[in-house]
């Protein structure tokens, strides 16, 4: 089901993508050989498989959406037409959510953190159109985490920096394809396990029940359908004049 859903997810992507108004401000005349620096933000849907360790079953995962807060500023160096690469910093909200049947009712689980992220990306394609595919990794800093449990009509959070229930350093791969309006569809997939496999204990929400928990594996991956907000080239300092 969860395949069935990001497919659809996919193919919705695409047709937003390609619905961008064609007078977005963002647009630039493209210029080799010069850093552009772009401004841009996203929609994320994300998932991905969770076991309790020394347990075969999976929780069921349910398609995350998260659209705030995102944002990234990447630079990009055109080397020819058709090769370039891009680099950059960005802040995401990442994460997923899984149910488990427990006793007689379901326990909702959602898992996030915010994330300090710095890609390194190859592009290839038709800039001068403003039209390429790009493949990259980038390495992510998870330092704001956030848990919410849902039972039986109640539900408790949690929240800490820098925490040790999710791995800190999380690097990734990612392709990525950019559509002429400046919107882009990328896919990406977390080498590192998100949930670190510290032993977990909490108590059911609206209960004194307390739940020991052990993440198994559970690696992350996402979709996200985003747009270029503002594109523009990186202006040289003028020289001094030194003749009188």
């Amino acid at each position: 089901m969860l395949k069935v859903n990001l497919i659809i997810i996919f193919c919705c992507a695409i047709f937003l993508s390609n619905a961008q108004n064609s007078t977005s401000s963002s647009a630039v005349k493209w210029q080799s050989k010069k850093w552009q620096r772009q401004d841009a933000g996203e929609l994320i849907f994300s998932g991905g498989d969770l076991k309790q360790k020394g347990s075969t079953d999976a929780a069921d995962n349910i398609v995350r959406f998260s659209m705030f807060f995102h944002f990234q500023n990447q630079f990009h160096y055109d080397f020819t037409k058709a090769l370039g690469f891009y680099t950059g910093i960005g802040v995401r909200n990442v994460g997923f959510i899984h149910e488990w049947k427990y006793g007689e009712e379901d326990l909702k689980m959602k898992h996030r953190s915010y994330s300090l992220g710095m890609p390194v990306a190859l592009k290839i394609g038709n800039f001068e159109k403003g039209v390429y595919g790009a493949l990259g990794a980038e390495a992510e800093l998870m330092f704001a985490y956030k848990r919410k449990l849902f039972y039986d009509g109640d539900q408790s959070k949690e929240s800490e920096w820098f925490s040790d229930k999710v791995n800190l350093f999380n690097p990734s791969v990612f392709a990525e394809i950019r559509f002429k309006r400046g919107g882009y569809i990328r896919a990406k997939y977390y080498l590192m396990e998100f949930l670190t496999d510290k032993k977990d204990k909490f108590v059911l929400p609206g209960t004194s029940q307390e739940v020991e928990f052990t993440p198994g594996d559970n690696n992350l991956f996402s979709i996200s359908v985003g747009s270029v907000l503002r594109a523009r080239l990186k202006k040289k300092t003028p020289a001094t004049r030194t003749d009188v």
